[in-house]
């Protein structure tokens, strides 16, 4: 929203942004929207070639999107700060496109990583199926035949939707304190955490 004008991971989102603007008639307005919903595809068909290359095989993949995501939102972060500055100014033009396909793709990448907790399908990336499934697993806790089960899926549903909204105050207070500063945050964590996977991944 800061950075690029339109989201970076949610492309349900996208696609209904671009189609209104497409049916308003104003096709200037929609084509960042279209561009990230092109890069989410791309980055998405690469993830099977990061995954499997590499000395650890299949088992390092996680290090290895995460590096590659960390990477990219480097590369945004290195747009925005050298190019616009740590203010308040937002990047445009060409420089707007080549950030907004860095993190987008960055987005793609680390969505695989983490697909389940304890056997619960979750996203890093996109919230509204979890929270079908969370609301579904709240009516299940009514019912003695399924609670057992369903407590564990609301439990970690509710932890990651939590978190979903978490990050996004986290950022809206960092955009806040110190502008467009607050990208380094969120990169240098992801390369943190890219960083620790890689040494905890056994060797092939």
């Amino acid at each position: 929203m800061r950075l690029t004008g339109t989201f970076v991971a949610f492309q349900s989102g996208n696609t209904v942004l671009a189609g209104v603007r497409i049916g308003q008639g104003n096709f200037a307005a929609a084509w960042p929207s279209l561009v990230a919903v092109l890069t989410y595809i791309a980055g998405s068909a690469l993830t099977p070639f990061v995954i499997r290359s590499g000395r650890s095989g299949v088992a390092g993949g996680p290090a290895r999107l995460l590096t590659w995501a960390g990477g990219l939102l480097a590369l945004d972060a290195a747009i925005v700060l050298v190019g616009f500055g740590a203010g308040s100014e937002r990047p445009d033009g060409l420089l707007r496109y080549v950030g907004l396909v860095a993190v987008t793709m960055a987005m793609a990448m680390q969505t695989p990583v983490a697909r389940t907790v304890q056997g619960v399908n979750v996203s890093s990336t996109f919230s509204s199926g979890m929270l079908v499934r969370f609301g579904q697993s709240l009516g299940d806790l009514v019912h003695p035949g399924t609670r057992v089960r369903e407590v564990a899926v609301t439990r970690i549903l509710g932890v990651v939707n939590l978190a979903f909204l978490g990050g996004a105050i986290a950022g809206g207070v960092l955009i806040e304190l110190v502008d467009n500063a607050a990208i380094l945050v969120p990169t240098v964590a992801l390369l943190a955490i890219a960083v620790a996977r890689r040494r905890s991944t056994p060797a092939a």
